[in-house]
Order: C-alpha cells, then sequence, then structure tokens
C-alpha cells in the first residue's frame, strides 16, 4: 500500500512539474514568439488597472494569463520607450479608480519622463470618477498632455471617502468577543472588531492622512490643468456632471469615442499608425536596455510572515515572508556583480519576528559594504516600516501610507456563544498560562497581563530600532509613534524617511552610494532570479509528494528518487534541480 500511494503522490507530482515545464516551452515558442515591430509606433498603455506591486497572486497564474506585468516592469518599459527612438507617442486607456496613490505617481513621473523627450501623451476614460470615493484615474488622466472622455461617461471625481465597518455590535449579540490589545492610540487596525466607532485619536489621524493626500492630488491636478487649487477643489465638490461641462470647465480636453481619441493618434504620430500594446514592445529584444553596473532589486509585497509561504505550492506572491526576502538579500550580497540593492516595500505589515529578520537581513547587506536604499510603493506601515528601517537612505512617495509604528494583537473568544448552544468546554493543562488564547474560555486577568506585556516588550523593541536607525530624540519619537500614519511628506517631516520620489530615485541614489559614475548606465537585476522562483515551487511540489530537499539529507522514498532520476530529475541533499528550461518571458 505505502509503494502505492508514494508511486501516486510521485506521479501527481511529476505530472504537475512536466505540465508547468510544457507551458513554459510552449509560451517561449513559436507561434507565440515576439513579431517585429514598426520602424515608427505609438505605444499602447492600458490603465483601466494599473499593474500591481507584483507580476501575479501565484507563478501560474501569471502563466495563464499571459505574465502580467507589475509596476516596477511597467515603468521600466516607460523609461526604455522615453529613449527609444521609434515611439513618438503613447494612447493610455484611463479607468482604475481604486489604484494606490503612490503607484500612480510612479506612473506619472515615468509619463512625465517620456513626454519631456518630446512625445506626446493622449488619455482616453469611457467616464471619470463614478465610484465617488476615489481619485486615482483623473489623478493618472491628468499627467498626459491631452485627455479624451466618452460623451455618455462623464466627470465624478468627488474626493476620497474611507468607510470601515465596526463589528464589535454584531459580535455582542452573536455572544463573540475580541480579546488582545494594541499599542497606542493611534493603532487602529484592530479598533473594527473591539469598538463601535472611531476613537477620536484615530479619527483625527486618518483626516489627517486623507487631507494630505487630498491635498496633494489638488495642488498637482490644479497646476497642470491650469486651474487654480481653489477653483479645482469647487468643481470636485460640485460633481458629478456630464463631459461637455468637463470641457469647459478645463478638466479634460476632448469629448468623443475612442475612435475619435485614435484618429487625433494618427494626426499627431504621422507615419507612425500603429499602435502597439506594451505586451509586444516588451516582446521586442530591440527595444533600448540599459546596460552597466547591477543594482538588484528586493520586493516586499504583501502581508508579512514566517515561514515559506501558504500551502498552496503555487503561490508566490500573496504575502512577504522572512525566508524568501532574506534569501533574496542573501543572493543580492553574494552576487560579486551587484553593486547596491534597492529594496521595493508594499505591505501593511505583519508579524513582528519576520519584519525584524527581515530588518537584520537589511542590516547584513549594508555591513557587507552593499548600500540598501529603500523605495516605499503604496503603503509601507507598521512591519512594512520596521523592514526599511536600518537601509541606508528611505525614499517615499509623497503618498506613501507610511509609519504606524506600534503594535496590537487580537483574538477572539466565544464561550457566551458556546455556552447558548448548550456545548461545555473543558480544559485539562499544565503551565500556568497554558490555553490563554483559546477561542473557548477567557483569559484570566493575569493571562491579560501576561499579554499586555508582550505587546509592551513588542513596543519596545520596535521604537529602539527606529530611534537608533533614524537617530531620533524621545520626544520627536514619541511624535512619531503611537501607531500614527502618516502620508509620505508627513513621515518626511517627522523624520521617518529620507527623501521623496520613486523608483528612478531610489535607484540613483543607490547608483551614488556605489560610486557608480552619473554618465554610466545600470542594469537592474531582481532577486531571486526568475529561476529560483520556479525552484520554490518545484521543491514545493516534490515535498507534497514526501520529498524534502531541504534537510542536510535527502529525504525521499527510493521508489520517488528512481522515478526522478529516469526522468533526469536530478535530487540530491538540498537540491532538486529540473532538467534544463527555455527561459521566460521578461
Amino acid at each position: 500500500m505505502w509503494r502505492y500511494i508514494v508511486g501516486l503522490l510521485a506521479t501527481i507530482g511529476l505530472l504537475t512539474l512536466l505540465a508547468v515545464g510544457g507551458a513554459v516551452f510552449l509560451f517561449t515558442s513559436s507561434p507565440f514568439s515576439a513579431k517585429p515591430l514598426p520602424a515608427s509606433m505609438v505605444l499602447s498603455l492600458d490603465m483601466r488597472k494599473v499593474p500591481s506591486e507584483t507580476s501575479s497572486t501565484s507563478l501560474l497564474g501569471g502563466l495563464w494569463s499571459g505574465g502580467s506585468r507589475d509596476i516596477v516592469d511597467v515603468v521600466e518599459l516607460l523609461w526604455q520607450a522615453a529613449d527609444d527612438p521609434r515611439v513618438v507617442g503613447m494612447l493610455v486607456d484611463i479607468g482604475d479608480e481604486d489604484a494606490g496613490l503612490a503607484r500612480v505617481q510612479e506612473l506619472r513621473q515615468a509619463i512625465a519622463r517620456f513626454r519631456g523627450k518630446g512625445k506626446f501623451a493622449i488619455g482616453f476614460a469611457e467616464s471619470l470618477g463614478s465610484a465617488a470615493n476615489r481619485v486615482s484615474d483623473y489623478y493618472l488622466a491628468s499627467s498626459l498632455d491631452q485627455i479624451w472622455l466618452q460623451p455618455s461617461g462623464g466627470f465624478a471625481v468627488a474626493g476620497i471617502a474611507l468607510e470601515t465597518p465596526f463589528v464589535k455590535g454584531g459580535l455582542d449579540k452573536l455572544g463573540v468577543r475580541i480579546e488582545g490589545g494594541k499599542r497606542y492610540e493611534y493603532k487602529s487596525t484592530p479598533d473594527s472588531v473591539t469598538e463601535t466607532g472611531h476613537s477620536a485619536p484615530a479619527r483625527e489621524n486618518l483626516q489627517q492622512l486623507i487631507n494630505g493626500l487630498y491635498g496633494q492630488f489638488i495642488e498637482e491636478v490644479a497646476r497642470e490643468r491650469r486651474l487654480t487649487p481653489a477653483k479645482l477643489r469647487q468643481l470636485v465638490d460640485s460633481a458629478p456632471f456630464d463631459s461637455e461641462r468637463a470641457r469647459l470647465e478645463g478638466l479634460v480636453d476632448k469629448i468623443g469615442y475612442r475612435a475619435d481619441a485614435l484618429e487625433e493618434i494618427r494626426q499627431r504620430g504621422g507615419a507612425a499608425r500603429e499602435l502597439v500594446s506594451l505586451g509586444d514592445y516588451a516582446a521586442d529584444e530591440s527595444r533600448p536596455k540599459p546596460r552597466g553596473e547591477v543594482i538588484a532589486v528586493v520586493r516586499i509585497s504583501g502581508p508579512i510572515m514566517s515561514g515559506t509561504g501558504g500551502d498552496n505550492p503555487f503561490d508566490d506572491d500573496s504575502i512577504a515572508t522572512a525566508e524568501d526576502v532574506v534569501g533574496a538579500l542573501e543572493a543580492a550580497t553574494r552576487a560579486k556583480e551587484v553593486k547596491a540593492i534597492v529594496l521595493r516595500i508594499d505591505s501593511p505589515g505583519g508579524t513582528f519576528p519576520a519584519a525584524d529578520a527581515m530588518a537584520d537581513g537589511v542590516a547584513r547587506a549594508r555591513a557587507s559594504g552593499k548600500p540598501v536604499v529603500v523605495s516605499m510603493g503604496d503603503i509601507a506601515a507598521s512591519g512594512g516600516y520596521l523592514a526599511a528601517v536600518r537601509a541606508d537612505v528611505i525614499v517615499a512617495q509623497p503618498t506613501t501610507i507610511t509609519g504606524s509604528i506600534g503594535v496590537f494583537s487580537m483574538w477572539p473568544v466565544a464561550s457566551d456563544l458556546i455556552a447558548s448552544l448548550g456545548v461545555n468546554v473543558e480544559r485539562i493543562s499544565v503551565g500556568a498560562n497554558a490555553g490563554m488564547y483559546s477561542f473557548f474560555q477567557a483569559p484570566t486577568p493575569a493571562q491579560r497581563a501576561a499579554a499586555g506585556r508582550e505587546l509592551d516588550n513588542v513596543y519596545a523593541d520596535f521604537t529602539r530600532q527606529v530611534r537608533e536607525a533614524r537617530k531620533l530624540d524621545p520626544t520627536r519619537l514619541d511624535a512619531a509613534a503611537r501607531g500614527r500614519v502618516f502620508t509620505g511628506t508627513e513621515a518626511k517631516r517627522a523624520g521617518l524617511v529620507d527623501e521623496l520620489g520613486g523608483l528612478q530615485l531610489a535607484l540613483s541614489i543607490a547608483k551614488a552610494k556605489a560610486g557608480i559614475d552619473e554618465s554610466r548606465g545600470i542594469e537592474i537585476r531582481r532577486y531571486p532570479i526568475e529561476g529560483d522562483r520556479w525552484q520554490k515551487v518545484i521543491d514545493r511540489v516534490l515535498r507534497l509528494t514526501g520529498i524534502d530537499a531541504r534537510g542536510p539529507q535527502l529525504r525521499a522514498p527510493r521508489e520517488v528518487r528512481d522515478t526522478l532520476a529516469r526522468l533526469g530529475i536530478v535530487a540530491r541533499p538540498g537540491n532538486v534541480r529540473l532538467p534544463p528550461l527555455p527561459p521566460l518571458w521578461h
């Protein structure tokens, strides 16, 4: 029976691996090979969904979807298009109202560089701001030199709204209460389940945050659309209204359909009548590619956790694990050709030990002599900020949500609900605090005090690291901590970040820190490299078949090892390697 089970699991695992290999071969071979691009073209950029910080939620998801590109990929391609004499302009389809403002700023900066080379950028939107609680789509549109709006669409950009459901009343009715605590009054994350509404400090802090975000939006859009900030505020406050009024008020330039915008493109582009998608442009190996010294880019994207990831072996990008991030930092540190590291962070935080391990990885990379510069995306809060704190330089976008220096813990206790159902739960334990985080029984006063001491210890360690790394005196540290969240602009004033800007600025600083001449180009190299990401998937799949290739000894049934060997798959202590596969696309 054991031999049968082992054989079945091995077969499933091997079929999965071969399917992955076959898919890679299929998508990197004819008839999917890149087609030659015209000598003159207009880049077509679909921003109805602004790229995320990760290429996909999973490796296979990216494969089946054709390899969706993340924000770093897209920005790098726009830099290359700006320097490509074949590209005369771009058409941008607008429509993502929910995109984070920092990612939009990253795109705006890349588009500004593109336009600065004398190239045109035209945008088309069916409507603007229809959700009435976000400004992202119009914020991006305003960076273009011409905005087209469909006649039936209208302008509904109405500001920024945060809505938080507070479920404590519902939990009380169910007989469920939330135990735990927070440090300190501005740490508002647990309030949605422990309170019936915002506390005064939390409301004050969140209002200040969205005021800052909205103020930046007003200031930059008013400048680009040649309106006064007061006039723009008045127009937004009077929205929604129809497309024609939006044109008359100077919010958009042209009313028409996408076909009309395409006709404008044809007139502007002259001989460049062909639209080329970003995907086709990325597949063209003749596009300008920077060459020079190597700067590594390591990502921390998503909630921060310990361990190696979730149960899904193909899940690679939904969380940031300490093992993966620290491993990537170590690999970049060991690589002799890597001169500096840019750590790209987009994370709301996570477990303290995992974030602390990432911060230690940053410190060790710096100790090796390689500069580490942080580039923050939409959010770098709590553990996401802790991971950044020991870098040489921290760069945030003006709209990056950062800070949240604090800690909380919470767990549900359903003892009243259990009792109401006639269920009796008895505990047999040894140890004064055994079972203190139980779902069935409330903690004792002594256990609550112990949980409180744990929060105090974590908060003290967190603030100590910030104080030492950022060189903040106690008064300034307290004003920057206690769970407060800031925009990037406010965080710079508070001493939490050094510079305001995007990935381009972070790379320039890393270049200077590494002693690379300003006139020389650089090559961006991601860590972990693509092959290492696939290796991680392979290891996870093989572990599901009973193989553990991570330890000092390879633990696998003989039948599995023999089957692998016949297929050319080498299994040895610490490694399981597939036969060579075609390289993945860029």
